[in-house]
């Protein structure tokens, strides 16, 4: 029997065990921070355009003439188109939700193969 003792900072004969699987769970974690970035940049985008629509709003409420019906009509389709698109997001990231919730669960079951 060998009374070997590694070096402080020094990697033991042991490291190598379990690489592929931390590679692997690394992975999948990126995989879900991915998609849960995806869903936070599409809301976003739909903030963005509700935040013109308000810079318009705000130049039209001290405009020397009051808005036109045509113009009044195109924001409010242009509103909800915004709409539409957060709801979609939303949508978009309920759904990615699961999906990571059920990819975490298998990270998390216990791996029972050698």
């Amino acid at each position: 029997m060998s009374d070997y003792t590694p070096p402080v900072g020094q990697p033991n004969y042991n490291t190598g065990w379990g690489n592929h699987q931390s590679r692997e769970t690394a992975l999948k974690i990126d995989h879900i921070a991915d998609k849960a970035k995806f869903g936070i940049e599409m809301l976003g985008t739909g903030l963005i355009g509700i935040d013109a629509i308000e810079k318009e709003l705000m130049e039209l409420s001290v405009a020397p003439q009051p808005p036109t019906q045509g113009q009044v009509r195109s924001l409010a389709h242009r509103l909800d188109a915004h709409q539409k698109q957060l709801q979609q997001g939303l949508d978009r990231l309920k759904q990615m939700m699961n999906d990571i919730d059920r990819e975490t669960d298998t990270i998390q079951r216990p791996n029972s193969s050698w």
